[in-house]
């Protein structure tokens, strides 16, 4: 049996849907490990980006929600989430997996990890499906890791985005009902004040961009 699941995850490793599809139709779980450590095939079909394996895995029973990763960290959608992928994630949703991601955790759900990484249309798909534009968490992290990730420590999806100076991802979660709150006002300040003090961090917004999420902020705040 060890040497099917290792057959099995090195196949979605590599991408090769017909080995995978092959293997499952012999009549082995989707979800087989070689051990009780070891990763499984859709970690490893997710992990690598290949939507096929991903789709026929779950097709076969995988557990959309399982915990995956190395250090069995993150689970399958938070991972796609911020990354962009979203066929993966799309697939991951069809089976079932929580939008919000999974409730016994303190970890940033997967629409916060997307709004941080301003990755529009995964943003749209998970409030399409139901994730909360509202949801706010504060998980226990090691110092360094919210700012690597490009989140403050408390953070909801708009002040994510915000803290991080995406515009398009600000302005589709507040048309999404995203309350405009006083953290939100309060991300945006110190993420302009990091861009001042630091212009050559390429991947957060710029200056103008900051300005202009404030402004959107501050009419929001405004309105009814």
């Amino acid at each position: 049996m060890n040497d099917t699941a290792r057959m099995l995850r090195q196949a979605a490793a590599s991408g090769d849907t017909h080995r995978v599809a092959g293997i499952l139709a012999s009549g082995v779980s989707a979800d087989l490990r070689e051990t009780d450590v070891a990763r499984t095939a859709l970690d490893q079909a997710v992990w690598n980006n290949h939507p096929d394996v991903v789709r026929v895995l779950l097709a076969a029973g995988a557990a959309p929600d399982a915990e995956m990763g190395e250090f069995r960290e993150t689970t399958a959608l938070r991972y796609s989430a911020p990354r962009g992928m979203r066929e993966v994630a799309q697939h991951l949703l069809d089976a079932g997996a929580n939008p919000n991601g999974r409730a016994d955790t303190d970890q940033y759900t997967p629409l916060i990890l997307a709004a941080a990484q301003g990755e529009v249309d995964m943003v749209e798909l998970l409030l399409d499906r139901g994730a909360s534009p509202d949801l706010t968490v504060e998980p226990q992290l090691v110092a360094g890791v919210a700012e690597k990730l490009g989140i403050s420590t408390r953070a909801s999806p708009l002040s994510s985005a915000a803290w991080s100076g995406h515009v398009e991802t600000v302005q589709l979660l507040l048309a999404r009902g995203a309350r405009p709150d006083f953290e939100v006002l309060d991300s945006v300040t110190r993420g302009m004040a990091r861009a001042e003090t630091d212009p050559s961090v390429h991947h957060r917004g710029s200056l103008r961009a900051f300005t202009l999420i404030r402004e959107l902020v501050e009419q929001a705040r405004k309105l009814p």
